[in-house]
């Protein structure tokens, strides 16, 4: 893959231009990527509001009733619950490896069996979640669209 980078002061916005000899599921997955990084999700902390870009999100959890949004440091808030979320991310790069957790796939490092039968996944910021099996197609299909 090339990447070329050029500056043009007369621009008022960002173009990007995808170049490919044939289209095919890594084309659609830098389309997505690059579609998603235009995308925020309305976060809170504490009395604050925050807009937050999709592709920096690493992770949604459901805990205590309430949907959790993690990027690589920092816990938001959000008003929306978990399935709605899923809903707006599913074609951004997000699977969900449990009935309380997505993840974006972008942002994982690997997935390894436990000894009590159980996965865990590895974020790129260290941290790890369990996987639930039944999720694990939906996450194995996932990762062979990104091939």
């Amino acid at each position: 893959m090339l990447i070329k980078l050029k500056q043009d002061m007369a621009k008022k916005d960002i173009e990007v231009t995808i170049e490919y000899p044939v289209k095919d599921k890594t084309v659609d997955r830098i389309i997505s990527l690059v579609k998603s990084a235009d995308v925020q999700i309305e976060c809170y902390l504490d009395d604050s509001t925050k807009l937050i870009n999709v592709s920096e999100i690493y992770h949604v959890e459901s805990i205590d009733k309430k949907t959790v949004i993690f990027d690589e440091k920092q816990s938001y808030y959000s008003k929306n619950r978990l399935y709605q979320l899923y809903e707006k991310l599913r074609n951004k790069g997000f699977v969900q490896i449990s009935k309380y957790c997505i993840v974006n796939i972008n942002k994982l490092e690997r997935i390894t069996p436990m000894a009590n039968s159980h996965l865990e996944a590895v974020l790129s910021n260290g941290t790890s979640l369990y996987v639930t099996r039944k999720y694990l197609a939906d996450i194995k299909n996932a990762l062979k669209e990104g091939e």
